[in-house]
C-alpha cells in the first residue's frame, strides 16, 4: 500500500509526516512516498526522509499512484484531479467552511477524513489535531506578544528602582488558553483568565492564574458534551463584558483563544474596550480567521489602534512548524494505527468505530456527516 505525503500549497509551513512518522509507517509495510522538500521549512530535509526509508517524487503525478493520502491542509483542485477514486484522504479539511472542497472530494469518490473533528473521548486523545496545534499556539502566542511588548514581563528589582510585573489576560481556557497562562506565568507576569465554563476556574487556578467570570445560573451549563463552549445568551455577555471592561483597562497583553467550532468567533473586546487599554498595551487575536474575538483584528495583519498594537493571528502554528509538524504528524500516525491490521499490514477498517465515524466525511460518492450536507 503506498502512502503520499504532499507538500503545502499555500503558505503553511508545516508537513503532515515527520522522519521519525515515516520510519514508523515504513515498519508496519507501507511504501511511503513524499513529495520534494515537503519538509523543508520545518527543518526535516530530503536525505532525513530517504534515511528513514521515504522515496522522494519529484511529479505531483504520483498521488494517482497512491492510496493514502497525508496532507495538513485542505487540497486544492490540481491535487483532488489526481486523486484516485476509493483512495483515502487524511488532513484538516475545515469541513464547516469548505463545503465546495467536500463535494469535489465526494464527486470524485475519494474516502475522506477530517482530523479536526476528532471526538474528545479518551480514546482519541493522542490523535487529537485540536490540542496538538492549539498547546502550541498558545505558547507562540505569548512568545510573539512579548516580543512586541516594549517592557519586560517579570517584576525586576534593581538599584535603579523596581520593575512591575506586566499583567496578561487570556480569553478562553480551552487548550491554547491554558497553555498561555502557563508561558506567561513562567515569564513572571501577573496573570488572569476567562472563560464561560466555570469548570475553567479550577484549571486556571492550578496553573497561577485569577479567573474573571460572572458566576450565575447559565455559567453553571456553559459546555457542550463534547467538551466546548456553548454560544451564551445577550444578558450574560453584557454582564461579563462589564466585568472584562473593568479587569481589561488594566492589562498590559491580551490573548484572544476563544472558538466555537462550526460558528463565527464569539466577540469579546470591543473597540471600546480596546481603547480603554493602555498605550503600548498588546492584543494577540489568536481567533481572527474565524471572525475574531477582537473587533479590531484582522486575520493576518498587524492593527494600531491609539497606540494599541492588535494582532489578527493566521496560521499561528506555522511559524513554529517543526514541533507542529512533529505532533501533527504523529496524531495521524496514531490515527493511522486504528486504520490498518498489525498482522497483515492492510487497510482494515471498522466503519462503526466512534472515531471511524466521527471524522470520516466522504465515501462512496456521499458526504457521511449529516452537518455537511
Amino acid at each position: 500500500m503506498q502512502v503520499y505525503i504532499l507538500k503545502e500549497s499555500n503558505s503553511d509551513s508545516r508537513v503532515a509526516a515527520s522522519p521519525d512518522t515515516v520510519k514508523k509507517m515504513i515498519d508496519w509495510g507501507l511504501n511511503v512516498v513524499i513529495q520534494d522538500n515537503a519538509g523543508l521549512n520545518s527543518n526535516f530535509s530530503n536525505e532525513d526522509y530517504v534515511k528513514s526509508g521515504a522515496t522522494i517524487s519529484n511529479s505531483i503525478n504520483d498521488i494517482s499512484k497512491s492510496d493514502l493520502i497525508l496532507k495538513i491542509n485542505k487540497p486544492n483542485d490540481d491535487e483532488i484531479a489526481l486523486i484516485n477514486e476509493g483512495s483515502i484522504l487524511i488532513a484538516s479539511l475545515d469541513p464547516y467552511n469548505n463545503n465546495e472542497t467536500l463535494n469535489k472530494l465526494k464527486d470524485k469518490g475519494v474516502t475522506s477524513f477530517a482530523m479536526e473533528l476528532m471526538p474528545r473521548i479518551t480514546r482519541a486523545q493522542s490523535m487529537d489535531i485540536l490540542s496538538s496545534q492549539s498547546n502550541l499556539a498558545g505558547y507562540k502566542a505569548v512568545i510573539d506578544a512579548t516580543y512586541l511588548f516594549n517592557k519586560a514581563m517579570p517584576m525586576m528589582m534593581t538599584a535603579a528602582g523596581t520593575i512591575a510585573p506586566a499583567k496578561v489576560m487570556v480569553f478562553g481556557a480551552g487548550v491554547a488558553g491554558l497553555q498561555a497562562i502557563a508561558t506567561a506565568k513562567r515569564l513572571g507576569a501577573i496573570v488572569s483568565a476567562t472563560d464561560v465554563r466555570m469548570a475553567a476556574k479550577e484549571q486556571v487556578e492550578s496553573l497561577g492564574g485569577k479567573f474573571v467570570m460572572v458566576e450565575d445560573d447559565e455559567a453553571q451549563d456553559a459546555e457542550t458534551s463534547g467538551g466546548y463552549a456553548k454560544e451564551m445568551s445577550e444578558e450574560f455577555k453584557l454582564k461579563q463584558a462589564r466585568l472584562i471592561s473593568e479587569t481589561l483597562a488594566s492589562q498590559d497583553i491580551a490573548i484572544c483563544t476563544a472558538l466555537i467550532p462550526g460558528k463565527k468567533a464569539p466577540l469579546l473586546i470591543s473597540k471600546e474596550q480596546v481603547n480603554s487599554m493602555k498605550p503600548g498595551s498588546i492584543i494577540i487575536d489568536l481567533a481572527a480567521e474565524s471572525g475574531g474575538n477582537c473587533e479590531c483584528s484582522t486575520a493576518g495583519e498587524t492593527n494600531n489602534v491609539n497606540g494599541i498594537t492588535v494582532v489578527g493571528v493566521k496560521n499561528i502554528t506555522s511559524t513554529i512548524s517543526q514541533d507542529a509538524s512533529s505532533l501533527f504528524s504523529k496524531n495521524i500516525l496514531n490515527f493511522l494505527d486504528l486504520l490498518i491490521d498489525s498482522e497483515t499490514k492492510e487497510l482494515s477498517i471498522d466503519w462503526e468505530d466512534e472515531i471511524v465515524k466521527g471524522i470520516l466525511v466522504t465515501k462512496n460518492k456521499e458526504i457521511t456527516n449529516e452537518e455537511f450536507i
